[in-house]
């Protein structure tokens, strides 16, 4: 028999491979669908309000709040977290407390869906200067999730002539 070598080697082993059955492969399987449903993103919106747009020195007011939890199926602990501006100083609030200027409001364990109202009342200093704005931002954490938000801002209202003579 006569050895071959060279390019009619390859030649021949490449129609050969070409003609030889190739081994059955399995085919793929698909893949499988979780049946548990993946859980909702946990999220939470807050809303925020201001006094009247003037506030006069030495007055207390009131700003509330609105959290609403989204996504989840628990109940989780909802806090609220402030810093007030120098020219305001924490009076009181349900579940709230203050340590210097940093309020914090605990709003106890709130459900998925669930609206949770709470509100804080400040006093304005009487060295608050007319017509400066007021402006308080706040946080609020529910679990791991977290929203911040601005309330809106005030004014400081001036002094009437009477008011002025007596500061």
């Amino acid at each position: 028999m006569r050895k071959v070598r060279g390019p009619v080697a390859v030649l021949a082993a490449v129609s050969l491979a070409a003609v030889a059955p190739m081994p059955a492969q399995a085919a793929p399987k698909p893949e499988k669908k979780s049946e548990k449903k993946p859980e909702k993103k946990r999220d939470v919106a807050l809303r925020t309000d201001a006094p009247a747009r003037e506030v006069a020195p030495g007055g207390t007011y009131t700003w509330s709040f609105t959290i609403t939890p989204k996504g989840g199926k628990k109940a989780a602990r909802a806090v609220f977290r402030t810093t007030l501006p120098a020219s305001l100083e924490f009076v009181s609030g349900k579940g709230c407390g203050a340590e210097g200027r940093k309020v914090v409001c605990e709003l106890g364990k709130v459900k998925p869906g669930q609206k949770v109202k709470g509100a804080f009342r400040a006093k304005v200093s009487t060295r608050a200067v007319p017509k400066r704005q007021i402006a308080v931002r706040g946080v609020v954490t529910w679990g791991k999730a977290r929203a911040g938000r601005a309330f809106p801002t005030v004014r400081v209202a001036e002094a009437s002539r009477a008011e002025a003579a007596t500061l």
